[in-house]
């Protein structure tokens, strides 16, 4: 088969990590794979030499909701569409639901087939009533469409369920593969995620300065950069912990040290399917998350594998934390369960399911 991606950029993110690894496994299996993206950038994660890269050069949009910006996106589309038929793939894959409608313009009126994808949680993220229809109209123009989970899959009209498949992230790190569980852990909490209010790093670093008070040996690190590293940092200052908290940001490595921390922590307000969480548990690091809508309660199944606390509660963020870093009993427990996800959620378990989707509707 051939299949494109289509994807805004490659930058660090789960829809960038997703890609990368989707292509590479599907080229790996002998297919002919390209990957598209809207902003001329280099690859943040790797990718084969087989693996196509398409990075186009156009022009950024221009803010605001009028004319001006209507006609940049009615040239985006055109462009793009010269680009994709000239590339000719089978089926091409929108990574978002804004690239959805993309891919869906790009193959209307030719053989090329459009899979949409929903990798957000379509209930709160952009949840204009506008997107919202957006949504809906994609799922029914398009010849396919992946949702990450069970409760994504619930925003869309019945009326399309048959073109529809939940198909969860896979552990996309290919660095888990070299990671063994930690025997001696380091006295350190650790997080990963963009510095944004979704991923509610105020609400950790404000957990922390209670941790810190019965665990002053602990240190807390949080990986990836974002518009709210000023803020954070100021924060950070204001609780007089700038020798405990460290904002390293992005790092293709850093899993490496995660993955010798005492606790990960996931404190996002919402999400769609948690790369670094899954990431993490991969690796055998005892892990607390916020029950924020979409993902995490579909993988942590509370003191089993994991942890999970209310979003935005900073007292029983940093109680779930303590109870992992007092008891040794529980962090093992957690560990050797969440390792497990290993299996579950391998690239050749998911990436056989998106080829097996690429497969039926390409065949109609």
């Amino acid at each position: 088969m051939d299949i494109a991606f289509l994807i805004l950029d490659m930058n660090s993110g789960g829809a960038q990590r997703a890609t990368s690894s989707l292509a590479n496994y599907m080229s790996s299996k002998g297919h002919n794979v390209s990957v598209i993206t809207v902003a001329n950038c280099d690859s943040f994660y790797s990718l084969d030499g087989t693996v196509k890269k398409s990075f186009l050069e156009l022009p950024k949009l221009p803010k605001g909701k009028g004319l001006r910006r209507l006609f940049a996106v009615i040239g985006r589309s055109f462009a793009l569409r010269k680009n994709v038929q000239a590339l000719n793939p089978d089926v091409i894959i929108g990574m978002s639901n804004v690239m959805t409608s993309y891919a869906i313009f790009c193959t209307k009126f030719s053989k090329i087939k459009a899979i949409g994808t929903e990798r957000s949680n379509p209930f709160l993220l952009n949840a204009s009533p506008l997107m919202g229809l957006l949504r809906k109209v994609n799922t029914f123009l398009c010849d396919g469409f992946i949702f990450q989970t069970e409760k994504a899959k619930q925003f869309f009209p019945k009326a399309v369920y048959k073109k529809r498949v939940v198909i969860p992230n896979a552990v996309f790190n290919p660095l888990v593969k070299q990671i063994e569980p930690s025997e001696k852990r380091s006295k350190t909490i650790s997080a990963m995620g963009r510095l944004s209010h979704e991923k509610g790093f105020d609400t950790l670093i404000n957990a922390f300065s209670f941790v810190e008070k019965s665990a002053p040996d602990f240190n807390l690190i949080i990986y990836g950069e974002g518009e709210l590293r000023d803020k954070l940092l100021s924060r950070i200052n204001d609780l007089g912990l700038l020798e405990k908290v460290n904002l390293l940001g992005e790092n293709v490595n850093a899993l490496f040290d995660i993955a010798n921390s005492s606790v990960f922590v996931l404190s996002s307000r919402f999400e769609g399917m948690p790369n670094a969480l899954m990431e993490a548990m991969a690796c055998g690091v005892p892990c607390v998350s916020t029950k924020c809508e979409m993902g995490p309660e579909e993988l942590i199944s509370d003191g089993e594998n994991g942890l999970l606390v209310p979003v935005n509660d900073e007292q029983a963020l940093a109680k779930a934390i303590l109870r992992i870093v007092k008891d040794k009993q529980l962090s093992s427990k957690l560990s050797k369960n969440c390792i497990k996800i290993r299996e579950t959620h391998s690239i050749e378990a998911i990436g056989n399911k998106w080829i097996n989707v690429c497969s039926r509707v390409i065949d109609g």
